[in-house]
């Protein structure tokens, strides 16, 4: 029923990807979310090098007879250079990149028959993806985990700007978890929904168990965002360690007086160990609505089952 651009550009079943989730976006999930018809995402930032990623993408080749995606984040964490060539020597047709613009990596991945596809905050850095010949975008709204970008802008608006102003498929972001945002972002033109946090708290997630548990029990007010002292809005889990960032910029506070909570050091310790007060995690505010940890096939089937069912409501009405 939800056939769409986005579907039939990546030869998926449902206009569902799951987000590109650092250190969390590995075999287990994306196996799970590609057997279930949408499209899984392993993230080249979660794994140490070019042969460590390349054994990872033979792994969910061998356990998938579906479409899966590659993320690569440009420019924030480390060089992304062999992460490229693996996803080239590997022959994966479809790559995500965020973070810096990909134009110094489109003539090889075009040359290399990839379908990319951008994620961006903004209607100008979507057109700009547009221009260097990118495969379609994702927007994120303000509501979104990770980086909003620095306009606050929401995705009701975000996504129908977009829309009107690219001739590229757009997928939306921030803000969806469920078959009704779902419908919501096909309404506003997008030709899908990338979801991170309601995949953040499916039982196939790597994150410890206790920080999903802690997650279950939060409101859409329980995140916050930071980094905005240094250009970089990240939204996050509200707790101590973020309240204390949060604070300490607004006292113009150094990079270097925060980056001990903002490490990747301080990130492993969090996802892996369990550990909250180690450092800060991304949180997008739609897990006001998510009260339970569900297989990723409960959850892609709930969404599809309530986006029909609401569709069958309003036909009716």
């Amino acid at each position: 029923m939800f056939q769409t651009k986005i579907t039939k550009l990546f030869g998926i079943k449902y206009p569902i990807i799951q987000g590109g989730l650092q250190g969390l976006g590995k075999e287990s999930l994306v196996i799970a979310v590609s057997n279930e018809g949408a499209l899984g995402m392993l993230t080249a930032g979660s794994y140490k090098n070019k042969e460590e990623f390349k054994t990872a993408i033979r792994n969910v080749r061998k356990q998938t007879p579906n479409p899966f995606g590659v993320n690569i984040t440009i420019g924030i964490r480390r060089p992304m250079d062999e992460f490229v060539e693996a996803v080239i020597d590997e022959e994966v047709p479809i790559v995500f990149t965020s973070g810096q613009n990909p134009q110094p990596y489109m003539e090889k991945l075009k040359r290399a028959g990839i379908i990319v596809t951008h994620v961006v905050p903004s209607v100008r850095f979507a057109k700009k993806a547009e221009t260097i010949g990118c495969d379609a975008v994702v927007v994120v709204g303000y509501e979104c985990a990770g980086h909003p970008g620095l306009d606050d802008v929401t995705s009701l608006t975000l996504v129908q700007k977009a829309v009107q102003e690219l001739n590229i498929p757009v997928i939306a972001a921030g803000g969806f978890s469920t078959g009704k945002s779902l419908l919501a972002a096909l309404a506003l033109g997008a030709e899908g929904i990338q979801m991170g946090t309601r995949f953040l708290l499916s039982k196939e997630s790597p994150l410890h168990e206790q920080v999903k548990k802690q997650m279950v029990s939060l409101n859409e007010t329980d995140t916050l965002i930071i980094k905005r002292s240094i250009q970089k809005p990240m939204r996050v889990m509200k707790t101590e360690i973020s309240k204390r960032i949060a604070e300490m910029e607004k006292n113009n506070c150094s990079l270097e007086e925060i980056f001990p909570y903002i490490s990747g050091e301080s990130y492993e310790k969090l996802i892996r160990e369990g550990d909250i007060g180690a450092g800060v995690i991304s949180l997008g505010q739609t897990i006001g609505l998510i009260n339970n940890i569900k297989s990723v096939k409960e959850i892609i089937t709930s969404i599809i089952e309530e986006a029909e069912l609401q569709l069958k409501y309003l036909y009716h009405l």
